[in-house]
């Protein structure tokens, strides 16, 4: 491709590439926003011919305007197009991973100090620090997109420090070259620990976040996007939000959430978020509030995020969900000590008002708002939501009664019959033809027998009869009356 072109086109490809790394900052920061203002695919094509990835990446490292540009230019050219691949993998060979995740565990007292002699103010130079975070987070999550990317952070084997119960030395005895292949990281668990702190979130400025509403070069960094949904006037406003938060810094480690669902792809990844953490417990601590604490994991400690206000960090969490139901051996502890049923119906209730019957079974918390619970607007979240429901229904029948059990059918009906998106609603039907169909080997209408033994579903309101209001006696004017004698005897 790059042959194709004239040698003064190349000659201006080296020169950009030269000024990128020039020891003067406004050439640095001129050739930065010239990289950014690229948007003809031939042209970005010839750029990364030419190696400029590695340019890219050299100057995001800078603490200073120019490398933030730098790395929203690298955002954009690794987040969608035919050269996205390409992008993806001259930044991995550069060592990309190691630099994005050295910028993300940066702390932004040491970033002040960085800029201190090019900016005085400290509220700007906190601005900066969290662009850039929020900037290589992104990076993460387009490069963990790959099966490679995915090994490259998080390593083959998980250490002790990563995962505190994991038995890393059993694994080793099994399989002593995974070491030599890919070393441990604990990176992951550093990056966890700083997406589940609330100390990391920033004021959420408008005026702050102007220049970078302009530009939706980060609106693809999660491993699945769907293009039918532009159809949907709905769907486009859910999405126009996804893509403003997901520019904005104030939540510098949201795309957190999209590597934990990329990193969910594989097995290694599945194990990080699904192992059982055993709290540790001090022998000479003698209170018993302590020794009651049950063992977790880190996908209960994600499982909140899914009301995050935030839909970058909502459908990061959905799609790491939905990763995680591929293990069927998980099933059982997935719904009866995660107890994931009621934390994925929670964003596909509706203000619908449901009837007593219907309520039977279901969590308190999917119809006490009542009108005022508003519906999951983005319907790659909802998408998410839906297929975990199926793979759960897809891992036995005992998963499938309890589904059944937690009115799971009631929710998914409700949420269909306000549903835009075709792709949605087929997977709902899918759903429901698993959740009303008869098991194998029992007769005739025994799922929805299950209900009205279980619930004593349509007896209910006799069961429930209460007496009408009644009024005040009446008052008299006198303190006997004849009405009063029926029988006419003193």
């Amino acid at each position: 491709m790059v042959g194709d072109g004239s040698k003064d086109e190349m000659g201006v490809y080296k020169e950009l590439m030269e000024f990128l790394e020039s020891g003067r900052a406004d050439l640095r920061n001129a050739a930065s926003e010239a990289v950014l203002g690229v948007r003809d695919r031939d042209t970005i094509s010839n750029l990364l011919e030419c190696g400029i990835i590695k340019s890219l990446c050299k100057l995001g490292s800078r603490h200073e305007n120019a490398g933030v540009s730098a790395l929203k230019a690298l955002v954009y050219l690794s987040s969608d197009g035919t050269t996205a691949n390409k992008c993806i993998e001259d930044m991995i060979d550069c060592g990309a991973i190691s630099r994005m995740s050295e910028i993300s565990l940066s702390h932004a007292s040491s970033e002040s100090e960085a800029l201190s002699s090019a900016n005085k103010n400290a509220s700007n130079n906190i601005i900066m620090w969290c662009k850039r975070v929020n900037y290589s987070l992104a990076l993460l999550a387009n490069m963990t997109r790959t099966e490679r990317g995915a090994i490259e952070l998080c390593g083959r084997v998980m250490p002790d420090e990563a995962i505190p119960s994991t038995t890393t030395a059993e694994c080793l005895k099994e399989k002593p070259d995974l070491i030599e292949v890919q070393p441990s990281k604990p990176t992951i668990s550093l990056l966890l620990s700083r997406f589940l702190s609330n100390s990391y979130l920033q004021p959420n400025d408008q005026n702050d976040d102007a220049d970078d509403n302009d530009t939706n070069t980060e609106s693809k960094t999660n491993s699945n996007t769907d293009s039918e949904y532009q159809e949907q006037s709905n769907d486009n406003l859910a999405e126009n939000e996804f893509c403003t938060f997901a520019n904005q810094h104030h939540d510098p480690f949201q795309h957190f959430a999209a590597i934990l669902m990329n990193i969910t792809q594989v097995e290694q990844g599945r194990k990080f978020v699904m192992k059982i953490i055993h709290p540790k417990h001090n022998s000479n601590s003698i209170n018993k509030d302590q020794q009651k604490v049950r063992p977790t994991s880190v996908l209960q400690q994600i499982l909140p995020h899914l009301k995050s206000t935030n839909p970058v960090r909502r459908q990061g969490i959905a799609g790491t969900i939905k990763n995680c139901c591929f293990e069927k051996d998980a099933a059982w502890w997935l719904i009866n000590e995660v107890h994931l049923i009621k934390h994925i119906l929670y964003p596909l209730a509706g203000p619908e008002e449901l009837d007593l019957d219907e309520k039977q079974g279901m969590d308190p918390d999917l119809w006490l708002e009542g009108p005022d619970k508003i519906r999951e607007p983005n319907p790659t979240t909802r998408l998410f939501l839906i297929e975990t429901i199926l793979l759960l229904c897809a891992a036995g029948r005992k998963s499938r009664d309890s589904l059944r059990l937690q009115r799971t059918y009631v929710i998914i009906k409700m949420a269909d019959m306000v549903e835009e998106s075709e792709e949605i609603s087929e997977k709902i039907g899918d759903c429901v033809n698993f959740l009303r169909r008869d098991e194998a080997g029992m007769q005739e209408g025994a799922s929805d027998q299950l209900i009205y033994d279980t619930y004593n579903v349509g007896k209910t309101k006799r069961l429930l009869t209460l007496p009408t209001p009644s009024p005040a006696g009446q008052i008299s004017s006198s303190s006997s009356s004849n009405q009063d004698d029926y029988d006419d005897i003193d």
